[in-house]
C-alpha cells in the first residue's frame, strides 16, 4: 500500500493506492495553515501504516518538513516529494525553469494525459489560488493562468475595505447565495463567486478555442463544486485530479525516464 498526499496550502487531500493499482477514496481536511502536527494526529491516527508516501507539497517547506517528520517518527517511512521535470508521463513541461511549476500543476497535467490520452485539455484548480493550464493534444503544456481563489478575494476585501467584514467559507449549496444580496456579508460571498466563475469561464473559453476542437475543460479543486452551477454544461469535474497524477507516476515510473511515453 501506498499513501498519496496532496498537500496544499488550504486543504490535505490523500488517498491509498492498492498493490492492484487500484485508487482508495479519497479523503481530505482544511488546514488552513495551521500547525500540520496536530492535523495528521486526528486525520491519520487510524490509516495503516503505508510502504511508501509519494506526495505533492505546495503549502512551503516547514509544512513539507513537517509532513515528513510525522511519517518517518509515526511509521518509519520517508516522503517522496514530487518536482516538475521537463518532460515525463506524455508531457512535456512549458515553463523555462520545469522544476518552478507546482507539483499539484504538474501531477494535474499527468492525470489529464491519462484520462484524455491524444485530445486537448484545458484544466482549472481551484485551490488558494486558481491554476489554469493547457495541455495539448500531443502531450505539450502549453502554459497557464495564476488568480486569487475564493479564499484570497474575500480576505482582500475583509483587510481592504473599511466596513466589510470577511464572508463565511461558503458551506452550502451555491443556490442558496442571492445573486442580490442584503448584507454586506451576502454580497461579499455572492460577489467573489461570480467574479470567480466569469474568470474560469472566459479562461475555459480561451483556452478551449487556443486548443482547438475537442478540449476536455477540467475543475478541480476545493471551491470547483461552488463552482460548477455557475458554469453550465461542457465541464468535467475530477475532484481527485492531483491523487491521479501522483498515482499514474507510483504506477508507471519508467515513463518518467522515457520521455513519457502516451499511456
Amino acid at each position: 500500500m501506498r499513501l498519496l498526499v496532496d498537500l496544499g496550502n488550504t486543504r490535505l487531500r490523500w488517498a491509498m493506492l492498492g498493490e492492484d493499482g487500484t485508487l482508495g477514496r479519497p479523503a481530505a481536511v482544511v488546514h488552513g495553515g495551521r500547525p500540520l502536527e496536530p492535523v495528521l494526529d486526528a486525520a491519520w491516527s487510524g490509516l495503516a501504516a503505508p510502504q511508501a508516501v509519494l506526495a505533492c507539497a505546495v503549502s512551503g517547506e516547514e509544512a513539507a518538513g513537517a509532513l515528513a517528520g510525522w511519517c518517518r517518527r509515526r511509521w518509519g517511512v520517508e516522503v517522496t516529494r514530487v518536482q516538475a521535470p521537463a518532460e515525463g508521463w506524455g508531457v512535456r513541461n512549458a515553463y523555462h525553469e520545469p522544476e518552478r511549476l507546482g507539483a499539484d500543476r504538474w501531477a494535474a497535467l499527468v492525470a489529464a494525459r491519462g484520462l484524455f490520452p491524444g485530445r486537448p485539455v484545458c484544466i482549472v484548480d481551484c485551490g488558494t489560488a486558481v491554476t489554469v493550464d493547457a495541455l495539448a493534444a500531443d502531450g505539450a503544456h502549453l502554459g497557464g493562468l495564476i488568480a486569487p481563489g475564493l479564499g484570497l478575494m474575500r480576505r482582500s476585501l475583509a483587510t481592504g475595505t473599511a466596513g466589510v467584514a470577511e464572508a463565511d467559507a461558503l458551506g452550502g449549496r451555491p443556490q442558496e447565495v442571492a445573486l442580490l444580496a442584503r448584507s454586506t456579508r451576502d454580497a461579499v460571498t455572492a460577489g467573489t463567486l461570480h467574479c470567480l466563475a466569469a474568470f474560469v469561464a472566459r479562461a475555459g473559453a480561451d483556452v478551449g478555442e487556443a486548443l482547438g476542437s475537442g478540449t476536455v475543460r477540467v475543475l478541480t479543486g476545493g471551491d470547483a463544486p461552488a463552482l460548477l452551477p455557475l458554469l453550465g454544461e461542457g465541464w468535467c469535474h475530477e475532484p481527485a485530479l492531483v491523487l491521479r497524477g501522483l498515482a499514474r507516476m507510483a504506477l508507471e515510473p519508467a515513463a518518467a525516464d522515457e520521455g513519457g511515453g502516451a499511456p
